[in-house]
């Protein structure tokens, strides 16, 4: 996965503007994480600055997944397990960042069953009804 580090840099920023808010804890983990997949070393300054001059504006998910297609299912699934640990920095997890794993998921490919245990599970009416009486 190093040789695709920055496209894995720019979908795990993705993951961090995914709710519209920024938390310094979803750069430090993006940071931990991105020295972990280069071994333990630190984070090169080419990604520092992707890291500083990221706009999700112009971000593509699609595109930058689409550069991926070469990943195995099992680099795949890893690769949303760091999106999922983005995701769940800041102690809070919402629709949006849910809705953007399974975008970057179906963008790569992955059929749901392959990842379903990282996403929120949506309450049917009937399932809600029991809960609440």
């Amino acid at each position: 996965m190093k040789q695709h580090i920055e496209q894995i840099t720019q979908l795990l920023l993705g993951a961090a503007y995914a709710d519209k808010r920024l938390a310094g804890a979803e750069i430090t983990r993006i940071r931990s994480l991105l020295s972990t997949l280069l071994g333990g070393a630190e984070v090169p300054d080419a990604l520092l600055r992707l890291i500083n001059t990221f706009s999700p504006a112009a971000f593509n998910v699609q595109q930058v997944a689409a550069g991926l297609d070469g990943l195995s299912q099992e680099d795949k699934r890893k690769l949303l397990e760091l999106v999922a640990s983005v995701n769940d920095a800041d102690e809070e997890l919402d629709l949006a960042e849910d809705i953007y794993l399974r975008t970057v998921a179906a963008a790569l490919g992955l059929p749901q069953e392959e990842f379903s245990d990282l996403t929120l599970e949506i309450l049917g009416g009937d399932e809600l009804h029991g809960l609440l009486v």
